[in-house]
């Protein structure tokens, strides 16, 4: 089977864990992976999840990297691929990137570039997957005319915050999966002149086999009439905390019995617990930090209601996290959300950046446990239907490997 490098920049971090579920369902079906990373992750963004550990001690990281195998891999790339150095060289003064010039953006990219071909050819490794559209992709690009070796990429947020060059890095990839059907829509829009095989959907997902419901909905020791909301996401001012924080205030100041607890680091926590003082919530919401993955399971599990204000989701992976634990689900019509979401089917949205609608959409759920429950199981239905985490890597391993996925021959 074909030895595959996947890359991945700063990896394991803490919103990786769809990649890392993707690497493990193509290991389970047999695809031989090594995992290249562009540098370690800062400490303030690494996962905390059980994985981490494990991961960041097989991945290759390209830089920073000592002198002497930099310069190695520069002298191996240019002795042995002189043709396909000066054609990389070339691209890093030419591709039209966002960040000009590109001789200062684009051409020192050549240097963990050699250092990744040169890897790739001692491990006979014969394509590359790239989880990102940025610098990565570059990297994947300047492989390809070092050592002749495809590959492919992952399209996983908004086609403009990749840097710019999109139409090169389209064309020059096998195919690029979009993980969201208004990605794909998107892509073919924008860019006619790639062909169908080019732009495929793959949506991420979630393990159900790991994410399951607790045995009894609501069962959180909680004084009567009283809910707990759970939310995770990066503090970040896109993901609409502050909004949330507001719709608590709302339905407090209605005589609702509501707690909150935010799981989740960034750089707007500062603004956030002040907000929070400022609204007099001090005793109703709690700032958790960034948490592993078993304590989410735990935490969503003791939640009445999971709740995310986004601004903008690509997607929204926690609201399939939620949703395949059965939690009634409230989230925005936003982005990719609305793919996962039926609205009044297996939860509901809300439009972004409206406090007082996620108000009277949480006090809604407040009043009707049976609906609450309703909502929570078609929730778990949907998500075991669509978005299971071996959905989306068979997909993946089609076009790599070229045969059907074990998933599809069950």
């Amino acid at each position: 089977m074909k030895n595959i490098g996947y890359i991945i920049p700063e990896f394991p971090g803490q919103t990786h864990i769809w990649m890392w579920r993707e690497i493990s369902h193509m290991r389970e079906w047999g695809v031989p992976l090594t995992i290249f990373s562009t540098r370690r992750p800062p400490a303030q963004v690494r996962a905390r999840h059980a994985f981490a550990d494990a991961a960041e001690a097989e991945t290759i990281y390209l830089w920073p990297a000592p002198m002497g195998r930099a310069i190695a891999s520069l002298l191996w790339a240019i002795v042995r691929h002189p043709i396909g150095f000066i054609k990389a060289a070339w691209m890093g003064v030419t591709l039209p990137v966002d960040n000009r010039p590109a001789t200062k953006s684009v051409l020192p990219l050549l240097v963990p570039a050699a250092m990744l071909a040169h890897e790739c050819a001692r491990r006979d490794i014969s394509r590359l997957h790239s989880h990102t559209c940025s610098n990565s992709a570059v990297l994947c690009m300047m492989v390809k005319r070092i050592l002749g070796i495809p590959f492919s990429m992952t399209l996983n947020a908004n086609i403009e915050w990749w840097g710019g060059a999109m139409a090169e890095k389209f064309a020059d990839a096998d195919f690029t999966i979009a993980i969201t059907q208004w990605l794909l829509d998107e892509m073919r829009r924008d860019y006619p002149g790639l062909k169908p095989s080019q732009a495929l959907l793959g949506r991420i997902g979630v393990d159900t086999r790991q994410w399951v419901p607790a045995t009894q909905y609501g069962s959180n020791g909680q004084a009567p009439g009283a809910i707990r909301l759970m939310t995770v996401g990066r503090l970040d001012t896109c993901k609409g905390h502050d909004d949330l924080l507001r719709a608590v205030k709302l339905l407090v100041d209605s005589g609702k019995d509501v707690s909150l607890r935010i799981a989740g680091a960034g750089p707007e926590r500062e603004a956030l617990e002040q907000l929070r003082a400022e609204l007099g919530l001090t005793d109703r919401v709690q700032f958790m930090g960034s948490l592993p993955e078993n304590r989410v399971i735990e935490e969503l599990k003791a939640a009445d209601l999971f709740v995310l204000a986004s601004h903008a989701e690509p997607l929204g992976v926690v609201f399939m996290e939620a949703m395949a634990l059965a939690v009634p689900t409230i989230g925005t019509a936003a982005g990719g959300v609305g793919e996962i979401i039926s609205n009044g089917s297996d939860g509901l949205l809300v439009p972004p950046k409206n406090p007082a609608a996620l108000s009277v959409a949480i006090a809604t759920l407040m009043s009707d446990l049976a609906r609450r429950k309703r909502l929570g199981e078609a929730g778990r239905e949907k998500i075991v239907r669509e978005f299971d985490s071996r959905i989306g890597a068979a997909t993946l391993y089609e076009r790599l490997i070229g045969e059907p996925s074990p998933l599809r021959k069950q």
